[in-house]
């Protein structure tokens, strides 16, 4: 069994997901496509991020309370560096003194946080990167993840467990200790399985993060909130093997479901 870190994983990221949990309110709330309909009642910056959701693009938002240097520096280079990328981003500044904008501030738990700030949102709503004060092209470019990386990042930010299952080429499925273990009624509401094949070429940067090895038989990456790595294991990897692994973790899980079940 090996235990790559998970933290090291999402500070790459800009954001470190132990701060996750102060840093948003809740990331379940953010819009999708299937909120788009709604859009009449959204604010502006609202607005931008359903649009872009809806078009599988990422939006990066920053939020600001004076137009001091620093401010008007991460404006500029948000600019100049996704400027020509509007097929794929859309930018917006949301000043966190606007009463317009309450709804959102309040979503990612901002108000008190230092400014500027700029948050890097996943079509699907994960947080991809958190950066104060400064920004620059590599920490731009970084923010851009794989849909794996973000459907990961997504339900550890929603307080949920992940079960990875990593399947060889030309496989698929769902091994059997692993649904066992989603069944268990005290866990099948707090962890979310997610499959991804080794032959997908966009999820080998995030396979290799996370220290898969290339392996004929599946491996299974254990991982829960705030930013705990349970472990790796095999496709044999029976429930017991995973709550047992679990009960080790103990208080370092973040959602009620990592108790051992009575």
């Amino acid at each position: 069994m090996k235990t790559p870190s998970i933290l090291r994983l999402f500070k790459r990221n800009g954001i470190r997901l132990l701060a996750v949990g102060t840093l948003l309110s809740s990331v379940t709330t953010v819009a999708t496509a299937e909120d788009v309909p709604r859009v009449a009642s959204l604010s502006k910056a609202e607005t931008s991020r359903a649009t872009a959701a809806k078009q599988n693009k990422y939006t990066f938002i920053m939020f600001w309370k004076d137009q001091d240097d620093a401010t008007k520096s991460m404006w500029s280079t948000l600019q100049q560096n996704l400027a020509d990328k509007t097929d794929s981003t859309s930018f917006v500044a949301v000043n966190t003194n606007d009463p317009k904008e309450k709804k959102l501030i309040d979503e990612y738990g901002v108000s008190r946080a230092p400014m500027p700030l700029t948050l890097a949102v996943a079509p699907n709503g994960a947080i991809t990167g958190s950066f104060v004060k400064q920004i620059n092209a590599d920490y731009i470019q970084q923010s851009f993840v794989s849909p794996t990386k973000s459907r990961c990042m997504l339900n550890l930010q929603s307080r949920k467990m992940v079960l990875l299952c990593v399947n060889p080429a030309n496989t698929a499925g769902i091994p059997k200790g692993v649904q066992d273990f989603k069944a268990v009624p005290c866990y099948q509401n707090v962890v979310e399985v997610v499959t991804v094949s080794q032959s997908e070429q966009g999820e080998r940067d995030f396979l290799k993060e996370l220290e898969v090895p290339e392996s004929q038989n599946p491996t299974i990456v254990f991982m829960a909130p705030p930013g705990v790595m349970i472990g790796q294991f095999n496709g044999n990897v029976t429930s017991q093997q995973l709550i047992a692994e679990l009960k080790k973790a103990g208080k370092s899980c973040g959602v009620d479901g990592c108790k051992h079940c009575k």
